[in-house]
């Protein structure tokens, strides 16, 4: 593979920076906090309002839209009847109280530069060998519909329709009557034949920071395990009730907190663990708990530590049940492995960042991203911005503008080589 000679007059423009900024800032303003970040779940009132306008503003710059059947947007630019597609993106939906900048930035900066590029290879009369395609993923986050990545999970075949529509939010809404619900439980499309995907996204971590880069080109993620675990008790008086008669299943569920932490403690940086949710029944202060549900992470490179730990952590819990009197269940396990992403166009990206003036180094990505669901599915690259104080998932993350528009800048240089380059 030999990258094309891009034209020197396809670069982001200083009209493309104020396209994708008032985009961005759109995007900002629907669900935005008072802390000046973002609370728009999938599929609520808030993701409904962003879609429509993202859709009014793709129809307005010439994209064909479509919606698939779990809600995936897509904004199609045919550039050669027929040819493969150059796909970019991320996802509009995020974290309860979260940041603008995690996964809009994607989205937003993907349109505007697939805008600029069709635009200026009109101009030029340049032949593309790619048509050119943006898209918004359903539920990236799992943060209201558990698992994360539904929408790109279902794009390439790793879950399949039933499944993803099936999945269900804390009050047993499914994921199916959320979409019908907002309008955006869309048709089957058909088959969009990739060239590549490529995914913007801010770093959410500290090392471009601390190394004062601008770009971080992800070449592997870290592998993880999720589990939903429910210890079961009896419920009863907080006060009359006898200690040694206690079957508090919060209790167990606090123990297992603390236990999660200190798997953290006693591997180091190699592995990162979290209970990031607690769910308690009948959840009264003067109440045993009769039931308690956590939902367990552990994150590492090292498949191997995380399969130790599923047996080993396993046994722990039926130990803390014993202990507590409690029962215990797991009932949702998933398991991510480890996954490289394309190395020739991890290598390009490198190479291209350095020809148009920009600071790279290659990174490991710890989050899980749309970008790993597609690799499986055809050659794909994630590029990171940086993220002041490695912040994320936070009202307060936060890339400032000229790093906005960097990844931009490469964005466009990788597309455009890509665009142009010849093909067998």
């Amino acid at each position: 593979m030999s990258t094309s000679s891009i034209p020197a007059t396809l670069r982001m423009t200083p009209r493309d920076y104020q396209a994708f900024d008032a985009l961005f800032e759109l995007s900002s303003r629907i669900g935005a906090t008072a802390a000046g970040g973002l609370h728009r779940l999938t599929a609520s009132a808030e993701d409904q309002q962003v879609r429509d306008a993202f859709c009014t503003w793709l129809t307005r710059q010439g994209f064909d839209v479509k919606i698939d059947e779990i809600g995936n947007i897509f904004g199609l630019i045919t550039l050669r009847p027929g040819a493969p597609w150059l796909l970019c993106g991320s996802h509009l939906d995020s974290q309860p109280l979260g940041g603008r900048f995690d996964g809009a930035y994607g989205v937003t900066a993907a349109a505007a530069t697939l805008v600029s590029l069709a635009r200026q290879l009109r101009e030029q009369n340049e032949p593309a060998q790619y048509n050119l395609a943006v898209v918004n993923w359903t539920n990236e986050e799992g943060a209201r519909f558990q698992p994360s990545l539904i929408g790109s999970s279902f794009f390439t075949g790793a879950v399949t329709l039933d499944e993803a529509l099936a999945c269900t939010d804390a009050d047993g809404f499914t994921l199916d009557a959320a979409l019908q619900a907002i309008g955006y439980r869309g048709t089957a499309l058909p088959p969009l034949p990739l060239r590549a995907y490529l995914e913007l996204h801010v770093e959410q971590g500290p090392h471009l920071e601390q190394q004062r880069k601008q770009i971080g080109v992800v070449t592997e993620t870290w592998a993880a395990l999720k589990w939903q675990v429910t210890f079961r008790g009896e419920q009863n008086h907080t006060g009359p009730a006898l200690m040694s008669r206690r079957r508090d299943a919060l209790l167990a569920a606090a123990q297992t907190i603390v236990a999660v932490r200190a798997e953290a403690d006693r591997h180091g940086e190699v592995l990162h663990t979290s209970v990031g949710r607690l769910a308690t029944t009948p959840n009264s202060p003067n109440v045993v708990t009769s039931e308690a549900t956590v939902w367990i992470e552990f994150r590492s490179a090292d498949e191997a530590l995380l399969h130790q730990l599923r047996a080993s952590f396993s046994q722990q819990m039926q130990s803390i049940a014993l202990a507590t009197a409690t029962d215990v269940s797991l009932d949702r396990a998933q398991f991510r492995p480890r996954q490289q992403l394309d190395s020739l166009l991890a290598q390009r990206a490198l190479h291209l960042a350095e020809r148009i003036g920009l600071s790279a180094i290659p990174l490991r990505s710890v989050a899980g991203h749309d970008a790993i669901s597609l690799s499986y599915h055809c050659p794909s690259a994630l590029l990171f911005v940086p993220s002041v104080g490695g912040l994320s998932h936070n009202e307060r993350e936060f890339t400032a503008t000229e790093d906005l528009h960097r990844g931009l800048d490469l964005l466009m240089a990788l597309l455009s080589d890509l665009l142009l380059e010849e093909t067998a």
